[in-house]
């Protein structure tokens, strides 16, 4: 799925304290609340973060790396793993 530019994170959240240094690049799957209420999981990588929040980087366009953003979540909208996804062909 592919966004326009600009469309704004509903459930983005600053942390109280914000790292000045990169904390590290792991890849990560993050909840995305846009402000049109759609929400979503995708791809992204962890850069920074705090015990409560991550900062998460993705491209809306893979090719544009000027599309690149960067996003403060809550820690709870970020995971490494996800183990509750139905695979293809499976009832819910």
């Amino acid at each position: 799925m592919r966004h326009e530019p600009g469309r704004t994170v509903a459930n983005r959240e600053l942390p109280d304290q914000i790292p000045t240094r990169p904390s590290g690049d792991v890849p990560v799957i993050v909840r995305v609340v846009w402000a049109d209420g759609r929400e979503e999981w995708r791809p992204a990588r962890a850069v920074r973060w705090t015990a409560t929040h991550v900062m998460v980087a993705w491209r809306d366009d893979e090719a544009d790396s000027r599309s690149e953003r960067h996003e403060w979540l809550r820690a709870g909208d970020v995971a490494r793993a996800v183990s509750w996804l139905v695979p293809p062909g499976r009832a819910v």
